[in-house]
């Protein structure tokens, strides 16, 4: 699982800065889950690669003080900052924890609810897929993903970095044939339907993101996960990293807009019960 412990390294790196950089889109689509999901007041929620929060603070406020709020991440550095969050922000009802996703240490039927942005690909890298979420949660519980669409603004980023890390687009298409598709709304359906999920309401809405400069964009591929990626394009030496922000600068062209860069930005939203 040299890939997870990759992962898991590159969230340690960028988790002081993850979700706090302009644009904030993670917590407008976390924001976005939770009001979509059936968390009501009262209900015991589990948050799934909870990063900074995005979900948890929003299902903290619809769960009210009779609620409880578990978030879970592989990245202690991410756990240990938004741990920080929730005393800052006084909330008592709700922590985090360091745990693997595939391995979930809790009681059977114990949630309401489980929500997880964005972290559906580790779950399938697992070798208890979504079986454990199931287990975990209660008969009636519902469990609620937030999903990166097929990225079509982004094709572009992928064939520069390939041109400079020389990927064999081949051989990386075919790395995990185990992992099955999860870009559109029928895959992702067809997952949570094998799953052994009921009341599966899946959906696909187009965001609107907007940098108001490539400077910002620049900035906050280096607070996520891209970071990685582009820490080995550095690797590379100081001549190839500066062509490379050249290049990128040059392509972001196509995205400007009244002075700023628009990104189109689809997400798959699902739904399925216990």
């Amino acid at each position: 699982m040299n890939e997870v412990k990759e992962i898991v390294n590159v969230w340690d790196i960028v988790a002081e800065d993850f979700g706090k950089s302009e644009p904030r889109y993670w917590n407008d689509f976390g924001y976005k889950l939770v009001e979509y999901s059936n968390i009501t007041k009262g209900n015991k929620v589990l948050d799934i690669a909870v990063g900074r929060g995005a979900s948890l603070f929003p299902s903290v406020n619809k769960v009210k003080s009779s609620g409880y709020v578990v978030g879970i991440d592989s990245s202690k550095v991410m756990i240990e900052e938004t741990h920080k969050d929730i005393l800052s922000k006084n909330i008592v009802n709700a922590e985090v924890k360091v745990m693997d996703a595939d391995e979930l240490d809790f009681p059977e039927d114990y949630f309401d609810n489980v929500v997880c942005g964005f972290g559906i690909g580790y779950l399938l890298l697992g070798k208890h897929k979504l079986k454990n979420v199931i287990k975990v949660l209660k008969t009636g519980g519902q469990v609620a993903f937030s999903i990166w669409g097929v990225q079509e603004d982004q094709k572009w980023l992928g064939d520069t970095i390939n041109r400079y890390l020389k990927v064999d687009n081949v051989k990386d298409k075919h790395k995990n044939q185990d992992i099955p598709k999860f870009d559109d709304v029928k895959s992702v359906e067809k997952i949570l339907k094998e799953a052994g999920f009921k009341n599966i309401k899946v959906h696909e809405e187009v965001e609107k993101v907007i940098y108001k400069d490539k400077n910002m964009w620049w900035k906050e591929m280096h607070t996520n996960a891209v970071r990685k990626i582009f820490d080995k394009i550095e690797s590379l030496g100081f001549e190839s990293y500066v062509q490379f922000k050249v290049d990128i600068f040059n392509d972001l062209d196509k995205f400007k807009k009244d002075n700023c860069l628009h990104f189109n930005m689809p997400v798959i939203y699902a739904f399925g019960e216990k």
